[in-house]
């Protein structure tokens, strides 16, 4: 073959796809000398013989994906000339890139400049020399390879930051795994592929997500080790391969022949955090051609993000059970506490109960006596009625306090609060000789609480005064709103010996205790409770003047407990 007809090559020698180019030209023995021209030198040739039809040409080869590599333009034609049709093109976003070679016998400056001015890669002017004209299209075809290149890796580019973008802002595995998928749909045109990570538990790899056909989903297990994704998670080394049947690693298994899927090639990279191989990304059968060196690197650039989104996914739900965890023992020793001041009130809270049993008995029993008038009879059993119904109210009270929490957050008297704990410890005080003063404030607004957290921290501080005064002493109560009007505060504050400085720096600390027999859990509880909520609890004591807490509600409060701190 002369020098006029050599095929077209790369730079480096190598043969490669032929190009396809359009010939645009109303002259038929010009079209046919172009024709034949190409056609020795091996190009794929496809013939318009005016501007429309150019036009329509290149815009069903755009829709079916196999667009033009190069039209030959030749200017002077009827209807539509070629400066037009160069114009037409570059405004059409979808043939904007289209290369164009005006072939034309005008040959002044001002058309050369004209035509390369409003987008033409080269100006050839009639009659040409073959070899000029050959040499040009190759000329032009490396500029548009180059142009190809570096729009495909800002396409994988973009892809890839889109990619990270996507599975670094989830911290749901599920999601993660979701975009990693559609992102190699986007960059890498496979068959099939697939998303394999390795049960730490049970030392199995497992397919978690996979890309191609519908009825293509692998679902067995494989050891590391075994088969090629075992091999690259064993090794931790990416791997490719475009004849697995001459890889000695290859062993088909969940992946070989599945919906018709044959692997013929492969291409896998290892998901690799902090030195250690969690799983990898395995591509079957690239769909252009063969997977290459361009194509490992992008998929172990990918297999890094991911990596280290899959991790950071783990980590979160671990903490997160972590976190349910600590929620769910927080709740148990509430509710451990609350038992344990129902224990501390267990002797005054029997006596209160005795009490109205003794007046049911006998009041039954008077009204069971021979010949005793109907009226008295009815007296009697009056009186009994009342003495159940007063029984009734205690056993309430009781069970609203010690009953697990099932509510949330709702707005609640903060008075309405203090007067049901008096309530429940009334006989308690008695008992204790303790004086009590109560300075509840009026028309304060509601708060946002978990209404039972909020009276077992107040009865805590009240059976504390108490247990502090124990042959007597005062005790007050008090409500009000702060001066800045954004906390209710309740004061409670006692007549006792008070505290030493190591004392009320050590008061919240859990398991610390300066009573005989105490849990030390009570305060720590209650510190835990108020600062769920928001709020504040604070202590002033002095030996020999006695102690004072006082607890700061947020009326408006953002974030805090919820209804499952409240279960």
């Amino acid at each position: 073959m002369n020098s006029s007809t050599r095929p077209m090559v790369n730079s480096d020698g190598q043969g490669r796809r032929p190009p396809r180019i359009l010939i645009v030209e109303d002259d038929p023995e010009m079209l046919d000398f172009m024709q034949l021209l190409l056609a020795q030198a091996k190009c794929d040739v496809l013939v318009a013989h005016s501007g429309e039809q150019a036009l329509d040409t290149l815009r069903r080869a755009r829709g079916v994906g196999d667009e033009m590599d190069l039209v030959l333009l030749d200017i002077m034609m009827p209807g539509m000339d070629g400066y037009e049709v160069i114009a037409r093109a570059k405004a059409d976003p979808d043939l904007r890139n289209t290369a164009f070679i005006v072939t034309t016998a005008l040959d002044s400056v001002s058309d050369k400049t004209l035509g390369l001015g409003m987008g033409a890669d080269d100006y050839l002017t009639k009659p040409f020399d073959p070899r000029e004209l050959l040499a040009r299209i190759d000329a032009v075809m490396r500029v548009r390879r180059t142009e190809q290149a570096l729009r495909r890796r800002n396409r994988e580019l973009a892809a890839l930051i889109e990619i990270n973008r996507m599975v670094t802002s989830s911290l749901d595995l599920e999601e993660v795994l979701e975009a990693t998928m559609r992102g190699i749909r986007e960059i890498l045109h496979v068959e099939a592929g697939a998303l394999i990570l390795l049960d730490e538990e049970s030392d199995e790899l497992t397919y978690r997500k996979s890309l191609g056909p519908e009825q293509w989903r692998p679902t067995q297990s494989v050891q590391p080790g075994e088969g090629l994704v075992g091999h690259v998670i064993a090794s931790g080394k990416p791997k490719l391969v475009n004849d697995v049947e001459r890889d000695p690693h290859f062993s088909g298994g969940a992946t070989e022949e599945m919906a018709g899927i044959v692997p013929e090639a492969i291409l896998c990279a290892p998901l690799t955090i902090r030195d250690r191989t969690i799983g990898a990304i395995e591509l079957i059968n690239k769909l252009d051609g063969s997977f290459s060196e361009q194509d490992l690197d992008l998929l172990i650039a990918m297999a890094a993000s991911v990596a280290v989104a899959v991790d950071n996914a783990n980590l979160y739900a671990e903490l997160a059970e972590f976190a349910a965890e600590v929620e769910r023992s927080q709740a148990k020793l509430v509710q451990a506490e609350k038992m344990a001041a129902i224990g501390r009130l267990a002797a005054s809270l029997a006596h209160e109960i005795n009490n109205p049993l003794q007046g049911i008995h006998n009041s039954l029993h008077l009204s069971l006596h021979e010949g005793l008038e109907e009226e008295r009879q009815k007296e009697y059993l009056g009186m009994a009625q009342g003495e159940v119904e007063r029984l009734i109210k205690i056993v309430q009270r009781m069970l609203d306090f010690y009953r697990p929490s099932r509510g949330g957050v709702e707005p609640a008297d903060v008075n309405q609060i203090v007067e049901q704990v008096l309530s429940l410890i009334q006989k308690r005080l008695e008992h204790g000789d303790i004086d009590v003063h109560t300075e509840l404030t009026d028309d304060l607004p509601v708060v946002p609480i978990v209404s039972d957290q909020i009276s077992q921290v107040i009865l805590n501080l009240l059976i504390n005064a108490i247990e502090a005064m124990p042959t007597g002493g005062r005790l007050c109560l008090e409500t009000k709103l702060s001066e800045e009007e954004d906390d209710v505060l309740v004061t409670v504050r006692d007549s006792g010996p008070g505290m030493s400085a190591e004392q009320v720096n050590r008061l919240f600390e859990p398991f610390y205790t300066t009573k005989p027999g105490g849990t030390g859990l009570g305060m720590a509880i209650s510190y835990g409770i108020i600062e769920r909520h928001g709020g504040a609890i604070d202590v002033l004591s002095e030996q020999g003047r006695g102690t004072t807490f006082v607890v700061a509600l947020p009326v408006n409060r953002v974030g805090g407990v919820g209804r499952e701190e409240g279960a």
